[in-house]
């Protein structure tokens, strides 16, 4: 059994009163969030894992937050504000033990990775309304140079929360609406890097960047999932409650510098805005 990006709707559909899960050979940090996230919501739940010694022990390292020096990835982290703080630090993390990537290499996946990460927290923060935080975790694969980044937490999920601005008969609608410019925002003021926070950019930029730069993007909220670049819509039968997003980058695919390819999606959209009133 693998739990990963690929196929996480599997882990979904089996939250339940107790969850056991056996014979798993792999698991990617978007698994354990689920899974620790479900835990700390719900904690007579019993979590038994068995399988492969080191995808077992892998597991419950990140699930129990201990941490040693020179892996790549981080332990799953609560908040409910210090965005900036925990965003540097995980991004501080990663970009330390990129040790294949030139010192240019990491200085703009930095750049990436602080500005992403920061803007789906605040997402958090702002609209989930969660009783219990957000909860972030996240890793390095060297072999592939790409960045698993997964943001999670217990809130209302996006239709409750959009459903006071714009009419949504369910979650998909909301998860689409959430991916359109300026609708996530809430403080047009605060810059990170030049660019704007909280100025509808939230998943709208994320979004474009994972597409502009072949990555992973997955949304999930309550009880449907999307995926990108499948762009593919799912209801599932789970009894997940709240918000995932989580995004994979591949270093290697980003062909700009950060703020180039800000300028060319802020270039696009100016564009499509102009065409649609000729």
């Amino acid at each position: 059994m693998t739990i990963e990006f690929s196929n996480i709707e599997n882990l979904l559909s089996k939250l339940s009163a107790d969850i056991h899960l056996e014979n798993i050979r792999w698991i990617e940090p978007i698994g354990i969030g689920i899974l620790k996230l479900y835990n700390v919501a719900n904690p007579e739940v019993q979590i038994n894992l068995t399988g492969r010694d080191s995808a077992v022990s892998y597991c419950n390292t990140i699930l129990n937050g201990s941490l040693s020096p020179c892996n790549t990835y981080t332990p799953f982290i609560p908040f409910n504000n210090e965005i900036d703080v925990i965003a540097d630090d995980i991004t501080h993390k990663i970009i330390s033990n990129a040790n294949n990537l030139s010192p240019d290499n990491k200085d703009d996946l930095s750049k990436y990775l602080k500005y992403l990460i920061r803007e789906m927290m605040s997402n958090v923060v702002s609209h989930a309304h969660s009783q219990i935080g957000g909860f972030i975790t996240a890793q390095y694969y060297p072999q592939k140079n790409k960045v698993q980044v997964v943001i999670i937490d217990n809130g209302i999920g996006l239709q409750a929360s959009l459903s006071q601005n714009y009419h949504l008969n369910n979650e998909k609608d909301a998860i689409q609406k959430a991916m359109e410019k300026e609708v996530t925002g809430s403080n047009p003021f605060a810059t990170y890097n030049n660019v704007q926070k909280h100025a509808g950019l939230g998943l709208f930029f994320l979004s474009k960047i994972i597409e502009n730069t072949q990555g992973n993007l997955l949304v999930v909220s309550n009880n449907t999932i999307y995926k990108s670049p499948q762009n593919s819509f799912q209801e599932l039968n789970t009894n997940f409650k709240g918000t995932l997003i989580a995004f994979e980058i591949f270093e290697d695919n980003l062909e700009y510098e950060f703020m180039q390819l800000f300028n060319i999606i802020k270039s696009e959209d100016e564009e499509e805005e102009e065409d649609a009133f000729d």
